[in-house]
């Protein structure tokens, strides 16, 4: 048995050499691949999913696909590209499994986000506790209304500030697709937002 390279801790190795390493063998390398990504991935799941235990689960399923899948690096784009990509994809999945759990599939990053307030009507500050109430109602309707395709492309390009070409790298759709699917996603938040506001007018 081949023993493991030894690397001086003072070696900071590049993402992509760390993938070397691992599939080569030296698994224990995978560790910081973790450490590195970790906060990252868990911001990000937490845009998607509200309760924290689900957070867990998916940032779990996430490292756990990535290593499975580590081999399948072919390195012809940065790695950061094609982890998040990944971890893109398994955040998608687990929404269609919890499709029909939607009190889990709304996270409380979305209510501090001033575009998404301007975008989502006139509501009250989110200082005062009954707007944020009200914040908190708006966006949980909008985004159980839309599809999960939708959701995925408006917390990229609106809360992350992603790029159209970005997120064509990290979701694998083509730009154009991109565009079509962004399109799309304003016009099912603007027909979700006339409904609550037409709802509220009759209370």
């Amino acid at each position: 048995m081949q023993a493991a390279e030894t690397i001086p801790d003072t070696d900071v190795r590049t993402d992509e050499e760390l993938v070397a390493l691992v599939v080569g063998g030296a698994v224990d390398w995978f560790e910081e691949l973790i450490t590195r990504y970790q906060p990252r991935v868990f911001g990000m799941a937490r845009k998607y999913f509200r309760n924290e235990s689900d957070v867990e689960d998916v940032v779990q399923t996430v490292f756990t696909k990535t290593f499975q899948k580590l081999s399948s690096y072919k390195g012809t784009a940065p790695f950061e590209h094609w982890f998040m990509r990944l971890s893109v994809n398994t955040c998608y999945d687990a929404l269609r499994r919890r499709r029909n759990r939607p009190e889990h599939t709304i996270s409380d990053m979305l209510f501090d986000d001033e575009n998404w307030q301007d975008r989502l009507g006139n509501i009250p500050s989110g200082d005062d506790p009954e707007g944020l109430e009200q914040a908190r109602e708006l966006v949980h309707t909008v985004l159980d209304q839309v599809s999960d395709r939708a959701r995925i492309v408006l917390t990229l390009q609106e809360l992350e500030g992603r790029s159209i070409r970005e997120i064509s790298g990290i979701t694998g759709w083509s730009e154009s697709l991109v565009k079509v699917q962004a399109f799309r996603a304003r016009k099912e938040m603007r027909v979700a937002v006339e409904r609550f506001l037409m709802k509220e007018k009759r209370l």
